[in-house]
C-alpha cells in the first residue's frame, strides 16, 4: 500500500467462498464485514473502521485501491502471491529488545521495542497515546525492514545497526536515531513519557460530572455510578490505539463487573453520519457491553473533559473512585506489539481497579 509516498509491505488473504479479505495485527485476521465480486472487481469493506477495498486482477497481480468511506483520497494498493522470504546474506545483526527513539527536533523519544528470532523481526514504536501496531519483517546483516497495515496505521521502518551501537532508522520521509535507555540518558535525552503520569485531574479532590446522551438519546450522568467504582474511557471509532484498548476492557468488566465494577465510554465521533454507524458497527465488533455516550467531535475532547490536565490523547482511561473522585489517569495503550510493555500496561491498569473495588469507603 502507498502511504505517505512510502510503499508498505503487508500481508493480505483473499478467499473466495465466502468473499472475504484478511488483513494481519502479526498472526491476528483483521478481516472484512462484508465483500462481493462482481464483474471482475473485488470490493471489501469494515465497518468498524469504516473502510472499503476495491482490487482487480490480471496477470497474476492484484491492483486497486483502499479508501475510508469518510474521505476522497484513496490509497494505492498492488498484490502479488506470496513469496516465502529468501535467506539473509549476511549473519542478522542483534537488534532484539528496548530501544528509544530521538529526533534532532525533540529530546523527548519514543520507545522501539524489538523481538528478533534469527532474521525474523518484529515490534512496534511506542509513544504516549499508544504504538504504531505490529511491525514485521526481515534482518539482513546490520539492516532491517518491518512494516505494518491491518486496515490502518501503514508504516514502513527502516534501520541500519552503526559502528557505535545506535540505530539509523527511516519512517518515510523522517529520520531518526534509535539509542539505549542507557547510552540515551549518557546523552542527557529525556525518556519517554510515563503514560500514567501523563495527564491528571486538575483537582484531586474535585467529584467527576458528566451528563451525555448515549445514540438513542438516553442521558447519563455521573449519578447512575454513585457509589461505584467506574473507569471512563475515551475512544472513538475512528481511532486504532482504542480499538487495541477494546479487547482489554472487554476483559475487564467481564472479570470484575460481578463485584462492581463499572465502564462507560466517552466516544468522540464524526458527525457526517447521524446516524452513527461506525460507532454501532465498533460497538458490535468488541461486544461492548457498557455503555457508549455521544461526547462530541475528535477535536473537542478537552472541552467535553474539562476535570482532566493535559489530556489530549485517544484512547485515555480515567478510574473513577467510589468517593466519585478521579483516582488515576491513563494516556493511551499498546498493541500486542509492544510485548512485555502491554502485558505490563494490563496488570498496571489490573492494580488500579483492585484497588478501586477494595476500597470500601464511599466519601
Amino acid at each position: 500500500i502507498t502511504s505517505g509516498g512510502a510503499h508498505v509491505p503487508f500481508r493480505m488473504e483473499v478467499t473466495e467462498s465466502p468473499v472475504r479479505v484478511c488483513f494481519f495485527e502479526d498472526t491476528q485476521p483483521a478481516c472484512s464485514t462484508s465483500a462481493d465480486l462482481k464483474d471482475g472487481t473485488l470490493t471489501a469493506r469494515w465497518d468498524y473502521i469504516n473502510t472499503e477495498l476495491q482490487l482487480t486482477a490480471k496477470d497474476g497481480t492484484l491492483t486497486g485501491s483502499y479508501r475510508n468511506l469518510r474521505t476522497p483520497r484513496p490509497s494505492a494498493i498492488e498484490a502479488k502471491h506470496y513469496q516465502p522470504p529468501a535467506a539473509p546474506t549476511q549473519p542478522p545483526a542483534k537488534f532484539n529488545g528496548e530501544w528509544e527513539v530521538h529526533t534532532k527536533a525533540a529530546t523527548v523519544g519514543n520507545q522501539l521495542l524489538l523481538q528478533q528470532s534469527g532474521a525474523d523481526l518484529k515490534g512496534t514504536i511506542l509513544r504516549v497515546d499508544g504504538d504504531v501496531g505490529t511491525l514485521v519483517g526481515r534482518v539482513d546483516g546490520n539492516h532491517f525492514l518491518i512494516s505494518h497495515f491491518s486496515g490502518d496505521r501503514a508504516v514502513s521502518l527502516e534501520g541500519t545497526i552503526l559502528a557505535d551501537g545506535t540505530i539509523d532508522l527511516t519512517q518515510g520521509n523522517s529520520k531518526m536515531t534509535a539509542y539505549r535507555p542507557a547510552a540515551a540518558r549518557a546523552r542527557n535525552l529525556l525518556p519517554p513519557e510515563d503514560p500514567a503520569m501523563y495527564a491528571r485531574a486538575k483537582d484531586p479532590a474535585a467529584k467527576f460530572h458528566f451528563n451525555l446522551p448515549d445514540v438513542n438519546g438516553k442521558t447519563v450522568t455521573e449519578d447512575d455510578f454513585a457509589g461505584k467504582p467506574y473507569i471512563v474511557t475515551v475512544t472513538g471509532s475512528w481511532c486504532p490505539n482504542c480499538r487495541d484498548e477494546a479487547p482489554f476492557l472487554g476483559e475487564l468488566y467481564k472479570s470484575y463487573h460481578a463485584q462492581g465494577l463499572d465502564i462507560v465510554g466517552f466516544c468522540f465521533e464524526y458527525s457526517d453520519d447521524p446516524t452513527y454507524a461506525p460507532l454501532k458497527a465498533f460497538v458490535r465488533k468488541y461486544a461492548i457491553a457498557y455503555p457508549m455516550l455521544l461526547a462530541g467531535p475528535p477535536g473537542k475532547l478537552g472541552d467535553a473533559v474539562p476535570q482532566v490536565e493535559h489530556i489530549g490523547a485517544y484512547p485515555t482511561s480515567i478510574y473513577i473512585g467510589r468517593d466519585g473522585r478521579i483516582k488515576a489517569v491513563h494516556t493511551g495503550f499498546p498493541s500486542i506489539g509492544s510485548g512485555e510493555e502491554l502485558t505490563r500496561v494490563k496488570k498496571e491498569v489490573k492494580d488500579i481497579v483492585e484497588q478501586m473495588l477494595a476500597d470500601k469507603a464511599a466519601k
